[in-house]
C-alpha cells in the first residue's frame, strides 16, 4: 500500500528553508500555534505583538506575531486546520528558530463524561490522516514525546488546572465521524478527537523538535450522535488559561533541555 512508502531521506526537492519567510529581528525558540481566531484576537490585544514574519500561501499570508509574556518571548500564529495545513507552519518556522512547539485548539469529545470547556491532554494520536506516512513508518498510532507530555502536565498541574489524559483520534474526515468509527476509536483509548496532532507529532520527531498539544472539549460524538455543544464559541472564556498553560509548557520543554 502507498502508506507503506515512507522514505527516510531528508532531503526532499522541495525544504522547508527554500519556503519559508526569514524573519524581522530575533525568532523565539518557543512556538504557540493557536486553532481559534477569538483567542488571537484576544492575546493581542492583552499583550500586544509585533509582526515579525508570516507563512505564505494562496489564501493569504499568515502571521507571525513576536509576544513577550510570562517572562518570556514567544512566537503565536494560528495554524491553517489539518493535519497538512498545520505541519506546515511548524516545517517552515523550524528554520526561522523555532524549537519548542504547543499548539492548541478544539477538539470533540468520545465520553459524555468529559465536560465542555475541560482541557485534554492527549499521550497519542490514532493516525487516521496521511500526513504523518510521509514522516514516520506506517503504523497506527505515534505516541507523544514523553517529556513533552511532562512539561505540560506540570504546566497544568503548577497551574491548578483540572485535565484528561487518553489518546486522541485524529482524522482528516470532518464529515466520516461515523458512529462505528467513533466506537472503535474509544476501544483504542481514544477520549477526544480533532484534525491535526498525529501530523503534528509526527513532524515533531522527524525534526527532532519538542512538541506537545492540549485541547479545550467543545463538543461530544458519542452513540447518540453529535452534541455541538460550546463548539459556535470557538474557545471564549478559555483564553488566558490556554495561553498562560502554553507558554508555561514551552518554559519548561526548553528548560528540561537544558538541564540534561
Amino acid at each position: 500500500m502507498i502508506h507503506n512508502e515512507f522514505d527516510t531521506d531528508k532531503r526532499a526537492i522541495i525544504n522547508p528553508e527554500d519556503c519559508c519567510h526569514h524573519p524581522d529581528g530575533d525568532f523565539p525558540e518557543i512556538c504557540i500555534g493557536i486553532f481559534s481566531k477569538p483567542i488571537m484576537d484576544w492575546l493581542l490585544d492583552k499583550y500586544g505583538g509585533t509582526e515579525i514574519s508570516h507563512f505564505g500561501c494562496c489564501i493569504g499570508a499568515v502571521p507571525i506575531y513576536k509576544v513577550e509574556a510570562y517572562g518570556t518571548d514567544v512566537a503565536v500564529f494560528m495554524p491553517f486546520v489539518g493535519g497538512p495545513g498545520a505541519a506546515s507552519t511548524m516545517e517552515e518556522s523550524i528554520p526561522m528558530g523555532g524549537k519548542y512547539y504547543v499548539y492548541f485548539g478544539a477538539a470533540g469529545v468520545l465520553e459524555k463524561g468529559i465536560s465542555h470547556g475541560k482541557l485534554l491532554l492527549p499521550t497519542a494520536a490514532i493516525r487516521d490522516e496521511g500526513l504523518s506516512y510521509h514522516y514516520i513508518p506506517a503504523a497506527d498510532e505515534i505516541e507523544l514525546n514523553p517529556e513533552d507530555l511532562q512539561a505540560c502536565r506540570e504546566a497544568m498541574n503548577e497551574l491548578g488546572v483540572s485535565f484528561a489524559e487518553g489518546k486522541t483520534w485524529t482524522t482528516d474526515a470532518f464529515f466520516r465521524e461515523t458512529r462505528a468509527k467513533a466506537a472503535r476509536r474509544r476501544e483504542q483509548g481514544c477520549i477526544s478527537v480533532e484534525m491535526e496532532c498525529a501530523s503534528l507529532a509526527a513532524v515533531a520527531q522527524f525534526r527532532d523538535v519538542h512538541f506537545a498539544e492540549f485541547f479545550y472539549a467543545t463538543d461530544t460524538v458519542d452513540d447518540a450522535g453529535w452534541d455541538g455543544g460550546i463548539l459556535h464559541e470557538k474557545g471564549a472564556g478559555l483564553e488566558d488559561v490556554c495561553f498562560r498553560v502554553a507558554v508555561e509548557t514551552g518554559k519548561r520543554m526548553r528548560r528540561h533541555e537544558k538541564e540534561k
